[in-house]
């Protein structure tokens, strides 16, 4: 990835307008990728539907969907109920405008019996709410990085944009990117609030990482780590910050245990513990797809973990601006930011264990462990002490991280858990993208993705030394000419 210029501490007005104008046409191209109307979509979608016919039961829109829960003779999602709901605004929208497309005939093999056929444009118009929170998190990445190393921000935003998995999970109607975006917002309320000596930000804080485990469970990962980055800063032997932490919490997790309770008749039930293992002739044949140790996870297994992080799909292998970012914790602590530095460790060790104590560590078919997705943006805290002490090694990495990222999107990202990242350049090559873009798949497809991106890095990148030196010397004839 070309290198990005740091700027002074204060960009001027025009340099700003221009690079969150590029963080904007990578949001942009992510919202003309048409998602895959895959399981884990379909039972997302399933839910708007049903909400908005009034009901946490998807008996009615089973779609082709075979990610569902099956309790006292009802269908569920089995999934957390946040994306559905901040979602459903948007499908109400788009159906009252009659521009919600009608569900195809049923696709036997394609999920429960009767299941039936959703067009990938319907679930690009819930997904659209992926994509604010993709390009909401790009700015936050951006704010962060600015103020633990001036000039950074942009640079850093753009590497974890485009050469992480936040950018082909930005293009599938999955929970990750919106999780993620809660899950960092919380952190950046939190730091906010612990600087000015406010309580206000730092309950922002707790609601935000409420909502996070509202819309994904496994983000009460980094809301615990939040909280012990906002009790370990508080000021000594004052319970404020942590208790407005604590409150606020408490009340974003709140409509998670209302759903339950309406769904389910108990907060502490979920539709995890019902999920379908296997359909079956009846769609229910089998219940019990989390049934092993506490909802799927066991103890972690080493194996597990290093295909996490080297496998051909694994964090490091397909991103090492991963790896870059997490070598360079040491230069974090040491310029001072210790607090942040542990915090960061932590969330990525917690996450790595839970992730490989899982029974399903990468997830089914998807661009990488996409488990560790709300890590990702914690990763700029370092990531931005790693481009301002190595930028050619951090632009190597990030280029080749971009690269990877930006041929899964456009070949379409949810390949078989087994399959080589090289199957990317082979759909490509052969225009077998799938489901393509607004526009179509082929050529079209690439170039209606590909010019927002350029168009984003022309905007911000840097001219080479060499160019710079010939715009001076021109520069100067003209003026003697003059």
């Amino acid at each position: 990835m070309p290198r990005v210029s740091p700027g002074a501490r204060r960009a001027a007005p025009g340099a700003r307008v221009r690079e969150l104008g590029a963080l904007v046409l990578v949001a942009v191209a992510a919202a003309v990728q048409l998602p895959l109307a895959g399981w884990n979509a379909g039972a997302h979608y399933a839910l708007v539907q049903s909400l908005a016919d009034g009901t946490p039961r998807i008996d009615r829109h089973l779609d082709q969907s075979g990610d569902i829960a099956w309790v006292d003779g009802h269908y569920y999602a089995a999934k957390s109920p946040g994306l559905a709901f901040f979602s459903l605004p948007v499908y109400l929208a788009f159906d009252a405008a009659g521009a919600v497309p009608a569900t195809g005939l049923p696709q036997p093999g394609q999920g429960p019996p009767g299941g039936r056929h959703v067009w990938p444009r319907a679930i690009w118009q819930v997904n659209l709410v992926v994509v604010v929170a993709f390009l909401v998190l790009l700015v936050l990445v951006r704010r962060v990085a600015d103020s633990l190393y001036p000039g950074s921000g942009t640079q850093v935003a753009l590497m974890l944009g485009l050469g992480t998995m936040l950018l082909p999970f930005a293009t599938a109607y999955f929970s990750h990117v919106l999780s993620a975006t809660l899950g960092f917002a919380a952190f950046v309320a939190a730091r906010r609030g612990l600087a000015s000596g406010r309580a206000g930000p730092v309950a922002l804080a707790g609601l935000l990482a409420g909502l996070a485990v509202f819309t994904e469970l496994p983000l009460a990962i980094v809301a615990a780590c939040v909280f012990a980055y906002v009790a370990a800063r508080a000021r000594p032997r004052r319970l404020v910050a942590p208790a407005a932490y604590a409150g606020g919490f408490l009340v974003g997790v709140l409509p998670l245990a209302l759903y339950d309770v309406w769904a389910f008749g108990s907060p502490f039930e979920t539709g995890y513990a019902n999920a379908v293992q296997e359909l079956g002739a009846s769609g229910h044949d089998v219940i019990g797809a989390n049934g092993s140790g506490f909802f799927g996870l066991g103890r972690p297994q080493p194996h597990a973990a290093w295909e996490l992080l080297f496998s051909q799909k694994g964090l490091f292998v397909l991103t090492p601006i991963a790896l870059a970012a997490v070598l360079a914790l040491v230069l974090l602590w040491r310029d001072g930011h210790r607090s942040e530095a542990v915090l960061v460790g932590g969330t990525a060790v917690a996450m790595l264990v839970y992730n490989a104590s899982y029974y399903l560590p990468f997830g089914g078919g998807t661009p990488g462990p996409r488990f560790l997705v709300p890590l990702l943006p914690f990763l700029a805290l370092p990531l931005a002490a790693a481009a301002s002490r190595w930028p050619t090694a951090t632009a190597a990495v990030a280029a080749v991280s971009a690269f990877w990222m930006v041929v899964a999107t456009v070949a379409g990202p949810l390949i078989p858990e087994d399959a080589s990242p090289t199957s990317w350049l082979t759909a490509i090559l052969h225009d077998r993208e799938e489901p393509g873009s607004l526009v179509g798949g082929g050529p079209s497809g690439v170039v209606c993705f590909a010019a927002p991106l350029a168009l984003a890095l022309a905007l911000v990148v840097r001219p080479p030394p060499w160019a710079r030196r010939r715009r001076r010397r021109g520069s100067g004839h003209d003026a003697v000419r003059a």
